[in-house]
């Protein structure tokens, strides 16, 4: 048992919790897509964009899902599949963040225009899996005794 009531109510509700990082994804990404980030900033914020997807799908892939799988059954193919969608988003992560991480301070209209067009893609794909993820495990989530920890859905 928690030793801090409050840290008790924050884990008793997992699929609440995975909606919230979900909206705080979606507003970063909305940020870097709508030009809120400054062209010169726009790199090291892709990076960290990037980067929060990558431990939040591995911390899915890693702890969250293998609980999910070993009570529920009924959802191991569903799950096997956004295991797939993990590996072709970090497939797309990997080109944002390595075209990002070659802008310059001053970067080049050229290599941000590339960027928000891969953005704009990455936050289709993201939407559609975001949306799947929320109708299938919110209330299987909210439903798992606290007691389990599932740390991969800290953001």
């Amino acid at each position: 048992m928690h030793n801090h009531p409050g840290e008790y109510a924050r884990f008793l509700a997992y699929g609440n919790q995975l909606i919230a990082i979900h909206a705080d994804l979606r507003d970063r990404l909305a940020d870097l897509r709508e030009g809120v980030v400054p062209d010169r900033d726009l790199g090291a914020h892709c990076l960290a964009f990037c980067a929060a997807v990558t431990r939040h799908h591995t911390g899915e892939d890693a702890s969250v899902f293998p609980v999910l799988a070993a009570r529920h059954p009924e959802l191991r193919e569903f799950l096997a599949a956004l295991v797939r969608d993990h590996h072709v988003i970090a497939g797309l992560l990997a080109g944002v963040s390595a075209a990002a991480g070659r802008l310059s301070g001053e970067a080049d209209r050229e290599r941000v225009t590339w960027i928000q067009r891969e953005l704009d893609g990455l936050a289709a794909i993201l939407e559609t899996h975001f949306i799947g993820e929320e109708k299938r495990l919110v209330a299987v989530l909210n439903a798992i005794d606290p007691s389990v920890g599932l740390t991969g859905l800290a953001g």
